[in-house]
């Protein structure tokens, strides 16, 4: 056990603590410990960073990305911050209304989205190096998953939506450069 607390940077001594005694990092560390106790082949890290400043942020993607590599586990990161998905992926998948609407190499999702949500959302990110006006957002709402939509989930909030999206669900297909999404408008979303 000592041994697993100190591959993700926790004294021995605080497995003898309780929950309430422990930061939200080190809480975080030691859900990690736990996680790579016996010895996965895959481990599944759900919002591994919510909650955390961003300086604990860091240190905690850069231990996973450590552990990645020691202990030669694949991973899986399912998160809302891009950033952390980023620095953890080699290759990302996008979902909007419950479906997987794009997946590419990170850089590939970065550089050249193909599904009008993955460029609206890259650009409703806060960049210092840009003016707060050029932050764009993602207007109307998520449709509603109980009753959804015939046609493309995202096509109401789209501004490439035709008849054929609201009419007929787009396959996940090839997009070039192992790169696949669910738009049939994807050369235009460049133009977004």
């Amino acid at each position: 056990m000592h041994e697993l607390l100190e591959k993700v940077n926790l004294q021995p001594d605080v497995a003898t603590q309780y929950p309430h005694e422990l930061s939200g990092g080190m809480k975080q560390r030691a859900a990690i410990a736990m996680a790579i106790a016996c010895e996965p082949d895959l481990l599944i890290a759900d919002e591994p960073t919510t909650a955390l400043d961003v300086i604990v942020q860091a240190e905690v993607l850069n231990m996973l990305k450590r552990l990645q590599e020691e202990l030669n586990f694949g991973m899986l990161v399912i998160s809302h911050n891009l950033a952390a998905i980023m620095k953890l992926s080699d290759r990302i998948g996008v979902m909007y209304g419950g479906q997987i609407v794009e997946t590419a190499p990170s850089e590939n999702i970065y550089d050249t989205p193909k599904h009008p949500y993955t460029a609206r959302l890259l650009q409703s990110l806060i960049d210092p190096r840009r003016p707060p006006d050029k932050v764009k957002t993602i207007e109307g709402t998520p449709p509603n998953l109980r009753n959804p939509p015939t046609g493309c989930r995202f096509a109401e909030r789209c501004t490439l939506a035709t008849e054929e999206c609201r009419a007929e669900e787009p396959p996940l297909e090839s997009a070039g450069d192992n790169h696949e999404t669910a738009c049939f408008h994807h050369e235009e979303v460049s133009q977004l």
